[in-house]
């Protein structure tokens, strides 16, 4: 396997734990066998005040030569709402899903529609879900939760967070 990208996604939605730094991210390893066959080129949206909807950088004063269609992605990810609503949850299983736009971001980055995707820690499901609503085929593994992924699936219960990436090709 060939290490391509270690990415960070903030989470900064636990308690600190006395003694320790607080724990603000997770990370997610990229690694391909050889050359990946696709990486797509994502922009994600500039960045804008929740309150008064201002941009929240100048960008050097070079604003108007930026694409139109958002920023390069990075290896630091500060958008990714957190699992916290019932909604994006399942019932029988209490341990926290992931965000349906990190995985959504992922799909859509390492893959195009029709590509087979493997998920062998199928968890709760969302990485299924997602290829679903994007077009891939998917094959998981999961030894614990299996029947809860299958009714999730079933059952439309997986709500996807708002994702407004620009993917190019």
């Amino acid at each position: 396997m060939e290490f391509r990208h270690w990415i960070a996604v903030e989470i900064s939605a636990c308690l600190p734990i006395p003694g320790r730094l607080h724990p603000s991210h997770y990370s997610l390893l990229y690694y391909t066998k050889g050359k990946p066959k696709t990486f797509r080129k994502i922009r994600t949206p500039i960045a804008v005040c929740r309150h008064c909807g201002e941009e929240l950088k100048d960008y050097g004063g070079h604003r108007q030569a930026m694409n139109p269609n958002g920023v390069n992605l990075k290896d630091v990810w500060t958008d990714i709402p957190p699992v916290r609503h019932r909604k994006f949850k399942s019932d029988s299983r209490k341990a926290n899903a992931l965000s349906t736009k990190i995985l959504d971001r992922i799909v859509e980055l390492s893959t195009v529609p029709g590509d087979l995707v493997l998920d062998p820690f199928g968890g709760s499901g969302t990485t299924f879900a997602v290829c679903e609503n994007r077009g891939r085929h998917w094959l998981g593994i999961e030894l614990d939760f299996a029947e809860i992924i299958v009714e999730r699936l079933e059952s439309d219960e997986i709500k996807s967070h708002r994702n407004q990436d620009f993917v190019e090709g």
